[in-house]
């Protein structure tokens, strides 16, 4: 819920194999959403029915994250470079995976865990109980810090566009899932716009368990070997305890490593995460979490109900069906802004494409008096920034693009 305040709604497990354009098929009514996801921390996604790839990549970044010569494909370019290149390592690894994409900054993360208890964090990450062993603590608690996170995202019109095409080709199969009158169930589809995804995470952990009548005294823990060993020649007093920190240190890494690696029966280290040893006492300790190439961490999308006849509603926000605070007829106002603003867009650009060029000057001086955009713009790229403007949530920017889509049909 945490990760949720940050505008984003996590994947479990985490996973590489989650793009723009995947559709899954919810079935579970949207209170029964909200509660799942109060108690998870995540929704379900385990009806995966299709992936479209989607086609506003282009008119999204070229304007700022594609290279102004050369082509570049997406989600692949990102996810799984290939070629030479800052795409690729030196060795012909993919060792820059997700570097070109836009970076995005998370805030720290609290969480307690215990022994036995369940983990009140869903991001499953294989430091949390190797740092717990290593304290031999029934209870801590700690902080996760994201980090090396990058996102790669499409805009909501273009998406409901091919969203509808995909769904009209898959008609006599959307049938079976439609609004069912007796029953006044109702299964979404759920399509995803935005992906975030990490290459690294922080994990500190501090012991939090409670210690009476020397019950565990005794007890070994691994981070007791980081406790100063006095020598007894006091001559090498510095040397000692140098020596005694470093080799307690390496022992501890070692055991770290060996924790964080999966090894298959050939010998062979499986793909995953990478644990490395950051910070350590006797109360606390810090591991650093790698994952080469990144996984998806979470997402954004909006989900369309399937009408009776197959076909479907207008998209809403998943992170507000998830909002226990609203319920499907606060969506109502949405829809017919969206109906609206949709129309009014298409209109806009039908005109515009079809005018003069002191038409389209004129249309482009109207959307700046209007604040949908900021300056005048060169040919064959209005109609792009202009859909950055557009807002279903807000209904004075839906009016602005009614009353400028009324203008570009007067104007002759």
């Amino acid at each position: 819920m945490t990760i949720r305040g940050s505008q984003v709604i996590p994947v479990y497990p985490l996973t590489e194999d989650i793009q723009p354009g995947d559709i899954f098929l919810v079935q579970v009514p949207i209170d029964q959403q909200q509660k799942l996801y109060s108690k998870h921390g995540f929704l379900p996604l385990d009806i995966h029915l299709g992936r479209i790839n989607p086609d506003g990549y282009t008119d999204f970044y070229s304007h700022s994250f594609f290279p102004t010569n050369g082509v570049v494909v997406l989600p692949r370019d990102w996810i799984r470079p290939q070629g030479a290149g800052v795409y690729m390592g030196t060795n012909g690894t993919n060792t820059a995976a997700w570097k070109a994409a836009p970076r995005v900054a998370f805030p720290s993360y609290s969480f307690t865990v215990r022994n036995g208890a369940g983990l009140s964090l869903a991001v499953p990450v294989q430091a949390v109980p190797v740092g717990l062993s290593l304290l031999a603590s029934d209870a801590a608690s700690g902080s996760i810090q994201i980090q090396d996170a990058r996102t790669m995202g499409v805009d909501t019109i273009s998406v409901y566009r091919q969203l509808e095409d995909w769904a009209w080709t898959n008609r006599s199969f959307l049938l079976s899932f439609g609004i069912n009158p007796a029953s006044k169930r109702t299964n979404y589809l759920l399509i995803i716009t935005r992906v975030f995804a990490s290459g690294r995470m922080m994990v500190s952990l501090k012991d939090a368990s409670n210690r009476s009548g020397g019950l565990d005294v005794g007890v070994p823990k691994p981070v007791n070997l980081l406790q100063p060993q006095l020598p007894t020649d006091r001559a090498s007093s510095h040397e000692a305890a140098l020596s005694n920190y470093t080799n307690a240190w390496n022992t501890i890494s070692e055991m770290v490593k060996a924790a964080g690696s999966t090894v298959d029966t050939a010998g062979k280290v499986l793909p995953g995460g990478s644990l490395r040893l950051a910070a350590a006492s006797t109360r606390s300790v810090s591991l650093d979490e790698t994952f080469d190439p990144p996984v998806i961490l979470g997402y954004l999308g909006f989900d369309c109900a399937i009408a009776e006849n197959g076909e479907l509603g207008v998209p809403i926000p998943t992170h507000a069906m998830l909002d226990p605070h609203y319920a499907v007829n606060q969506f109502d106002q949405f829809r017919a802004r969206f109906d609206a603003g949709t129309s009014s867009f298409d209109t806009i650009e039908m005109n515009y494409n079809a005018g003069s060029t002191a038409k389209r000057e004129a249309i482009q001086k109207r959307a700046i008096e209007q604040g949908l955009i900021a300056a005048p713009v060169a040919e064959g790229k209005f109609i792009r920034v202009l859909r950055r403007s557009f807002d279903a949530n807000d209904p004075v920017v839906t009016k602005k693009f009614q009353t400028l889509a009324d203008f570009s049909s007067q104007t002759p």
